[in-house]
């Protein structure tokens, strides 16, 4: 895949960029971690983890704010992701906004960071849903903040979640 200026989302602290093939180890290593996958049903095996990430690399190929690694501009680490995949729900095609960082990152902002700098390429008349842990309340307020509003809890995958969108 090849990476072109426009591909690249630079703020103050942070760099989100479509995923390379570099980072396949750090994303596997990511995927099967209960700390980074918190809030998820279950922390991936390393076949599943390979699979997510070329996942990833396909949305990114096809939708420009696909989920992107976020990656620390200070240290050059990636501390987690941001960005859409498609998710089937209630007999709809919904674009998922997520984004995960590693614990050590949380509550500094980056999410919101990072996803506002991300949202900005994403076409504003395509609506955006956005699945959250309903006790998961530091994702609900950055959600909020993202310009995503509460629609209603539903289940998902066999769990109740709370459903946001955005237009």
């Amino acid at each position: 895949m090849t990476e072109s200026d426009l591909d690249v989302v630079t703020t103050a602290r942070l760099t989100v960029r479509p995923p390379r093939e570099a980072d396949r180890a750090r994303f596997v290593e990511l995927f099967c971690s209960d700390e980074f996958m918190v809030f998820y049903p279950a922390v991936l095996t390393e076949p599943e983890a390979n699979d997510r990430f070329d996942h990833m690399v396909a949305i990114c190929q096809t939708v420009p704010f696909g989920k992107q690694p976020v990656v620390e501009r200070s240290s050059g680490d990636i501390v987690g992701y941001t960005g859409v995949d498609y998710i089937d729900l209630e007999g709809e095609t919904w674009l998922e906004w997520g984004y995960r960082l590693v614990p050590e990152r949380r509550g500094l902002g980056y999410a919101t960071e990072a996803s506002q700098a991300l949202l900005a390429k994403a076409d504003r008349t395509q609506e955006l849903l956005a699945i959250i842990a309903p006790d998961n309340l530091p994702s609900q307020k950055v959600c909020l903040k993202l310009g995503f509003t509460f629609w209603k809890q539903a289940p998902v995958y066999g769990d109740v979640r709370n459903l946001y969108k955005r237009a």
